[in-house]
Protein backbone atom coordinates (compact mmCIF):
# COMPACT_ATOMS: atom_id res chain seq x y z
CA UNK A 1 0.00 0.00 0.00
CA UNK A 2 2.91 2.40 0.89
CA UNK A 3 4.62 1.85 -2.58
CA UNK A 4 1.32 2.52 -4.27
CA UNK A 5 0.50 5.66 -2.60
CA UNK A 6 4.90 6.63 -3.11
CA UNK A 7 4.17 5.81 -6.62
CA UNK A 8 0.96 8.19 -7.18
CA UNK A 9 2.55 10.57 -5.06
CA UNK A 10 5.73 10.69 -7.55
CA UNK A 11 3.54 10.51 -10.62
CA UNK A 12 1.54 13.28 -9.05
CA UNK A 13 4.81 15.83 -8.21
CA UNK A 14 6.01 14.47 -12.00
CA UNK A 15 3.59 15.79 -13.66
CA UNK A 16 3.15 19.00 -12.02
CA UNK A 17 6.73 19.66 -12.19
CA UNK A 18 8.53 22.13 -14.07
CA UNK A 19 9.34 21.84 -17.52
CA UNK A 20 12.24 21.65 -18.04
CA UNK A 21 14.05 21.61 -21.56
CA UNK A 22 16.20 18.56 -23.23
CA UNK A 23 18.65 20.51 -25.35
CA UNK A 24 18.35 19.45 -28.85
CA UNK A 25 20.81 17.86 -30.01
CA UNK A 26 19.97 15.15 -26.66
CA UNK A 27 16.52 14.58 -27.31
CA UNK A 28 15.67 11.31 -28.82
CA UNK A 29 14.16 11.12 -32.00
CA UNK A 30 10.47 9.86 -32.17
CA UNK A 31 8.86 8.87 -35.33
CA UNK A 32 5.09 9.75 -34.61
CA UNK A 33 2.65 8.80 -37.47
CA UNK A 34 -1.01 9.68 -38.74
CA UNK A 35 -0.75 7.58 -41.43
CA UNK A 36 -3.94 4.72 -41.41
CA UNK A 37 -3.31 1.51 -40.42
CA UNK A 38 -1.46 -1.02 -42.27
CA UNK A 39 0.11 1.99 -44.52
CA UNK A 40 3.74 2.26 -44.72
CA UNK A 41 5.94 5.32 -43.46
CA UNK A 42 8.91 6.55 -45.49
CA UNK A 43 12.42 6.12 -44.12
CA UNK A 44 12.62 9.95 -42.68
CA UNK A 45 17.05 9.68 -43.30
CA UNK A 46 17.92 9.75 -45.48
CA UNK A 47 16.57 10.14 -48.55
CA UNK A 48 17.44 8.05 -51.08
CA UNK A 49 17.80 10.02 -54.74
CA UNK A 50 14.94 9.17 -57.36
CA UNK A 51 15.95 10.11 -60.77
CA UNK A 52 12.26 9.28 -62.49
CA UNK A 53 8.42 10.51 -60.88
CA UNK A 54 6.87 10.42 -57.26
CA UNK A 55 3.26 9.79 -57.69
CA UNK A 56 1.59 10.72 -54.06
CA UNK A 57 -1.87 11.09 -53.68
CA UNK A 58 -5.22 8.83 -51.91
CA UNK A 59 -6.55 5.96 -52.44
CA UNK A 60 -6.09 5.48 -56.27
CA UNK A 61 -2.49 6.03 -56.21
CA UNK A 62 -2.18 3.68 -52.97
CA UNK A 63 -3.74 1.09 -55.35
CA UNK A 64 -7.00 0.66 -53.44
CA UNK A 65 -9.54 -1.62 -54.98
CA UNK A 66 -6.86 -4.15 -56.55
CA UNK A 67 -4.06 -6.60 -55.79
CA UNK A 68 -0.77 -5.39 -54.14
CA UNK A 69 1.59 -3.48 -56.86
CA UNK A 70 -1.47 -3.43 -59.48
CA UNK A 71 -2.42 0.16 -58.83
CA UNK A 72 -2.30 2.37 -61.80
CA UNK A 73 0.88 4.58 -60.25
CA UNK A 74 2.43 0.41 -59.51
CA UNK A 75 1.60 0.06 -63.30
CA UNK A 76 3.85 2.79 -65.15
CA UNK A 77 7.50 1.27 -63.68
CA UNK A 78 10.18 1.26 -61.92
CA UNK A 79 10.75 5.07 -63.16
CA UNK A 80 7.55 5.72 -61.06
CA UNK A 81 7.95 5.85 -57.27
CA UNK A 82 4.32 4.94 -55.42
CA UNK A 83 4.65 7.48 -52.21
CA UNK A 84 0.29 7.68 -52.26
CA UNK A 85 -1.39 6.82 -48.66
CA UNK A 86 -4.90 6.22 -48.51
CA UNK A 87 -7.38 8.48 -46.54
CA UNK A 88 -4.39 10.94 -46.98
CA UNK A 89 -5.50 14.78 -47.43
CA UNK A 90 -3.76 17.63 -48.86
CA UNK A 91 -2.38 18.99 -45.33
CA UNK A 92 -0.61 15.54 -44.90
CA UNK A 93 0.84 15.17 -47.93
CA UNK A 94 2.25 18.89 -47.44
CA UNK A 95 3.99 17.18 -44.20
CA UNK A 96 5.58 14.50 -46.27
CA UNK A 97 6.30 16.78 -49.21
CA UNK A 98 9.32 18.42 -47.98
CA UNK A 99 11.12 14.51 -47.57
CA UNK A 100 9.61 13.73 -51.12
CA UNK A 101 11.39 16.30 -52.86
CA UNK A 102 14.49 15.46 -51.28
CA UNK A 103 14.81 12.40 -53.43
CA UNK A 104 15.37 14.79 -55.77
CA UNK A 105 12.46 13.84 -58.15
CA UNK A 106 12.57 14.66 -62.15
CA UNK A 107 8.67 14.71 -61.09
CA UNK A 108 5.57 14.73 -59.33
CA UNK A 109 2.58 12.97 -60.27
CA UNK A 110 -0.36 15.03 -57.58
CA UNK A 111 -3.14 12.98 -57.25
CA UNK A 112 -5.51 15.87 -55.68
CA UNK A 113 -9.49 16.57 -54.06
CA UNK A 114 -10.41 13.23 -53.68
CA UNK A 115 -9.62 12.56 -50.31
CA UNK A 116 -10.64 16.46 -49.16
CA UNK A 117 -13.65 15.96 -50.41
CA UNK A 118 -14.47 12.62 -48.64
CA UNK A 119 -13.38 14.93 -45.26
CA UNK A 120 -15.73 17.63 -46.41
CA UNK A 121 -12.78 20.08 -46.13
CA UNK A 122 -14.27 23.44 -46.29
CA UNK A 123 -13.26 25.19 -50.07
CA UNK A 124 -11.77 28.32 -48.46
CA UNK A 125 -9.24 25.55 -46.05
CA UNK A 126 -8.60 23.20 -49.43
CA UNK A 127 -7.74 26.75 -51.54
CA UNK A 128 -5.17 27.52 -48.70
CA UNK A 129 -3.90 24.47 -48.33
CA UNK A 130 -3.48 24.42 -52.27
CA UNK A 131 -1.73 27.98 -51.98
CA UNK A 132 1.07 26.27 -49.44
CA UNK A 133 1.55 23.22 -52.44
CA UNK A 134 2.20 25.77 -54.34
CA UNK A 135 4.74 28.16 -52.35
CA UNK A 136 6.36 24.24 -51.53
CA UNK A 137 6.51 23.32 -55.01
CA UNK A 138 8.07 27.01 -56.01
CA UNK A 139 11.41 26.11 -53.91
CA UNK A 140 11.97 23.43 -56.57
CA UNK A 141 12.22 25.30 -60.28
CA UNK A 142 12.41 22.67 -63.51
CA UNK A 143 10.43 20.44 -61.61
CA UNK A 144 7.77 18.64 -63.64
CA UNK A 145 4.05 17.79 -62.40
CA UNK A 146 0.93 15.97 -63.88
CA UNK A 147 -1.89 16.62 -61.42
CA UNK A 148 -4.78 14.09 -61.46
CA UNK A 149 -8.13 15.97 -60.44
CA UNK A 150 -9.67 13.17 -58.34
CA UNK A 151 -12.47 15.32 -56.82
CA UNK A 152 -16.01 15.23 -58.06
CA UNK A 153 -17.61 18.45 -57.15
CA UNK A 154 -17.02 21.39 -59.03
CA UNK A 155 -16.18 23.77 -55.96
CA UNK A 156 -12.95 21.67 -55.42
CA UNK A 157 -12.39 20.74 -59.34
CA UNK A 158 -12.21 24.04 -60.55
CA UNK A 159 -9.87 24.96 -57.76
CA UNK A 160 -7.44 22.56 -58.56
CA UNK A 161 -7.24 23.23 -62.31
CA UNK A 162 -7.07 27.01 -61.30
CA UNK A 163 -3.81 25.48 -59.46
CA UNK A 164 -2.58 23.52 -62.48
CA UNK A 165 -2.82 26.39 -64.41
CA UNK A 166 -0.97 28.33 -62.40
CA UNK A 167 1.92 25.77 -61.79
CA UNK A 168 2.04 24.92 -65.43
CA UNK A 169 0.96 21.28 -65.10
CA UNK A 170 0.03 18.32 -66.87
CA UNK A 171 -3.95 17.73 -65.96
CA UNK A 172 -5.55 14.81 -66.31
CA UNK A 173 -9.67 14.81 -64.90
CA UNK A 174 -11.18 11.75 -65.96
CA UNK A 175 -13.62 9.85 -64.36
CA UNK A 176 -12.39 9.00 -60.83
CA UNK A 177 -16.47 8.13 -59.29
CA UNK A 178 -16.03 4.67 -58.96
CA UNK A 179 -15.67 3.34 -54.69
CA UNK A 180 -13.31 2.08 -54.00
CA UNK A 181 -11.47 1.84 -57.76
CA UNK A 182 -11.84 -1.12 -59.52
CA UNK A 183 -8.51 -3.23 -61.36
CA UNK A 184 -10.18 -1.95 -64.75
CA UNK A 185 -10.01 1.97 -64.03
CA UNK A 186 -6.19 1.37 -62.72
CA UNK A 187 -5.50 -0.16 -65.73
CA UNK A 188 -6.90 2.81 -67.91
CA UNK A 189 -5.44 5.48 -65.60
CA UNK A 190 -2.06 3.39 -65.48
CA UNK A 191 -2.36 3.57 -69.92
CA UNK A 192 -3.45 7.32 -69.61
CA UNK A 193 -0.80 8.60 -67.95
CA UNK A 194 1.74 6.48 -69.19
CA UNK A 195 0.51 8.52 -72.73
CA UNK A 196 1.03 11.97 -70.19
CA UNK A 197 4.78 11.27 -69.03
CA UNK A 198 6.26 9.37 -71.81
Amino acid sequence: MRHKVFVCLTLLLWSCGPVVETPEEQRPVRQQSSLPEGAHQMEAHPAKPHQGWIACGGRWTAGEGTGIGAGFADQLGAGVLNAGITGEPLPGLLQRLPQLLDRKPEGLILEVGQEDEALNAPPKAFQKHLNALGRQLGEHPGLKLLILVSAREAAYRELILEFAKKQGALVYSGDFSEAPPAAAQHNALAKQVRQMLY
